[in-house]
Parts: C-alpha cells; sequence; structure tokens
C-alpha cells in the first residue's frame, strides 16, 4: 500500500475500513455456523479467512489495530468452537483453540510491523520533504548566485562605459555652451545649440545610472521602522495614482520589528516597484485598479510586497526582468529592476516576482536577524 493509500485510510476512511474488517470477521463466523460439523476442509478454509481482516488491521492501523482484529475474531470464534467442536470433537477443539492462540500473536506481530512500517514512511516523507525543501533553496541560491555574477560582470562593464563616456561628454557640453554665447538670442542655430545640450544632460544621467548600478552606494544601515518607509513611499505616489484612478490599498502589520536597513535605499526599491505598478495599469482600460502594498512577518523575515491589478508579467520575461538593461518600456533603461535586487541583496534580502489572481506581485523579503548584521 503506497503513502498517497495510507493517508486516504487513516484520515478518511477510517470508520469504513473497520466496518469492512468486522462484518468480514462475521461473515468467515457465520459460514462456520452454516457449515456442517463433518466437513472438516471447509472449516479449516474459513480458519484461514480469518488471517485477512487481521493482518489487514495490523498493517493499515499498527498494533492496536491487530490486536483489536484478533480480539474480536477470538470473542467471535470461540462459541462456535465451544458449541460444535467441545462435545464431539474434543481432539479437534483444542487445535481450534490453538489458533486462536495464534490469531492473537499475529495481530499482535503484525501489528508491531504495521507500526514500524508506518514509522519508517514518515521518516521517508519527512525526509523526502527536507529533500524537496533544500532543493528549492538550492534552486534559489544558484539562481541568486547566478543573477550576482551577471549583475557584477555587468557592473564592470559599466563602470568602463561611464569612464570612457562620462568626460567626452562634458567636454562635448562645455563646447556647445561656448558657442551657445556666440550666437545670437534669435539665430535659428540657438534651438539646435539647445537641443544637443538637452540631449547631453540625457545621456548625462542615463550614464549616471549606470554609475549607480556599477558601483551602488554602502548601505548606511540604522534601525528603521518598515511601515515607515512604505508609508512615506505612498505618499509620494498618491498623486500619481490618483490622476490614474487608481486606488491605493495599504496594508501594513502592526508591531512589526524594526529592521537594521538603509531607509532611503529600501524606500528606493519599493517606490520603483510601485511606479512600474502604475505604469503597467496605465495601459489597462476600465475597471477597478488598484496598488497594494503590505507588510507581514513570515517565517523570521519582514516581507514587504507591492501588488497590482495590471494585467501581470509575461511568462516569457520571468528569467529576465532583473537583468540589466533589460525592459518592455518604450523609453525604458532597464536599471531599476536590477539595482532594486542590487539593494535586496546588500541587505541580505531577496526581491521575487510572481503572478497572482489580481495581478504582478513582488516580495522583498528582508531579515530579520538585527543581532547578526549589527555585528558584521
Amino acid at each position: 500500500m503506497d503513502t498517497e493509500s495510507f493517508n486516504i485510510v487513516s484520515s478518511r476512511n477510517r470508520l469504513y475500513v473497520w466496518i469492512v474488517i468486522a462484518v468480514t470477521i462475521i461473515l468467515v463466523t457465520i459460514l462456520h455456523f452454516l457449515t456442517p460439523v463433518d466437513l472438516i476442509v471447509w472449516h479449516e478454509i474459513f480458519q484461514r479467512l480469518y488471517y485477512l481482516p487481521i493482518i489487514a488491521a495490523a498493517l493499515i492501523f499498527g498494533l492496536r489495530g491487530g490486536l483489536a482484529a484478533s480480539l474480536f475474531t477470538t470473542i467471535i470464534y470461540s462459541p462456535h468452537v465451544y458449541l460444535h467442536w467441545q462435545h464431539g470433537h474434543f481432539d479437534y477443539s483444542i487445535n481450534q483453540y490453538a489458533e486462536i492462540v495464534i490469531f492473537n500473536l499475529v495481530g499482535g506481530i503484525m501489528g508491531a510491523l504495521g507500526d514500524r512500517l508506518r514509522k519508517a514512511r514518515e521518516r521517508a516523507e519527512k525526509n523526502a520533504e527536507q529533500k524537496r525543501q533544500a532543493y528549492e533553496e538550492l534552486q534559489a541560491t544558484f539562481q541568486q548566485l547566478l543573477q550576482a555574477e551577471k549583475l557584477a560582470s555587468l557592473g564592470e562593464l559599466s563602470a568602463g562605459i561611464v569612464h570612457e563616456v562620462r568626460n567626452p561628454l562634458a567636454s562635448i557640453k562645455g563646447a556647445i555652451e561656448i558657442l551657445e554665447d556666440e550666437l545670437d538670442p534669435d539665430s535659428p542655430r540657438t534651438e539646435f545649440a539647445d537641443l544637443a545640450r538637452k540631449e547631453i544632460d540625457r545621456l548625462d544621467r542615463l550614464v549616471g545610472e549606470f554609475l549607480r548600478f556599477a558601483r551602488p552606494a554602502e548601505p548606511s544601515k540604522a534601525f528603521s521602522d518598515p511601515n515607515e518607509v512604505v508609508e512615506s513611499v505612498i505618499k509620494l505616489i498618491e498623486n500619481q495614482a490618483a490622476s490614474q484612478s487608481v486606488s491605493v490599498v495599504k496594508d501594513l502589520q502592526k508591531d512589526i520589528p524594526k529592521l537594521l536597513i538603509d531607509a532611503e535605499q529600501i524606500k528606493q526599491v519599493i517606490l520603483n516597484l510601485a511606479i512600474n505598478g502604475l505604469q503597467a495599469m496605465a495601459q489597462d482600460e476600465g475597471g477597478s485598479r488598484t496598488i497594494t502594498l503590505r507588510t507581514v512577518e513570515r517565517d523570521r523575515n519582514c516581507v514587504i510586497e507591492v501588488g497590482d491589478s495590471g494585467s501581470g508579467i509575461d511568462k516569457d520575461y520571468f528569467s529576465k526582468i532583473f537583468d540589466p538593461f533589460f525592459t518592455t518600456k518604450e523609453n525604458g533603461v532597464g536599471l531599476g529592476l536590477s539595482i532594486a535586487h542590487k539593494i535586496a541583496a546588500q541587505h541580505e534580502g531577496i526581491l521575487t516576482a510572481e503572478n497572482t489572481a489580481q495581478g504582478a506581485l513582488f516580495s522583498l523579503i528582508l531579515p530579520m536577524r538585527s543581532d547578526r548584521i549589527a555585528s558584521s
């Protein structure tokens, strides 16, 4: 009997199984009473049939089940031995009493074996569950290491790009400003010079994003209330949410412990996730639209969730959303989630994404091992 069927028997159909076992024993006993005593071969066959329900009860319900079935057999079979065999076939009746003793021995031995099998099965299930959890943790760790290695490599590349691009940009901007000073304010070339200067400023901001990704600031950690961090983000997105007719839902766990974090960096992560959610819902038309910010203590971690009621994340993008420079936005840079992922890692946390029935859900999981963080 496999584990699944055993669980079904033990949890849902125990009474039904007991009824079947009892009815089987009763039917075998009725056959004894209805069969003439001179048909000894048939009586011996019926005696052997008693072992089936006894062994079944022992294997399914353990020692108590085996003994209960054997004792019930003893009680219900003994009158037949006494009434039919005791007087006319005394020697044979002694054999039957010995058979009754064997019933109980079999019930006890098989019941003890059933208990051992059950315990072995429980240990196997526990080991299998532990292995499954260990495998999932190993897979998650592997993905984090792979992501960290990818971010580190691209970080070095971005640092080189920043160094090679920022200095020429400064020189070009300076040259344009000098040319602007020599142009007449009414000259049509002034417009082109202004356009060039604005594009250089845009490139400089883009290079700045690369620099923040390549060399993020070290967290300046202090004990902070995660609920206060989330509240500050809500204040920043309220106007944009209202302009999009998006309801902001706040679900913050009371008395959640303070964390040793860089509050500004964590706020940057949550704000980035919230803005992404608002931008995702901006493409949806009609219906009730909400963005939910939630804090909850779970498994000695503080989990900050940002969920939206949009169409969710395309399944083809799940493996790429935290990759640098990957974006589905027309004018996006593709560094927001990468930087958020890096900040989470610097806080020994994890940033995850999933689709729910409501929409996309991002979870920032931060450990509550403040004492260890503080001493490191």
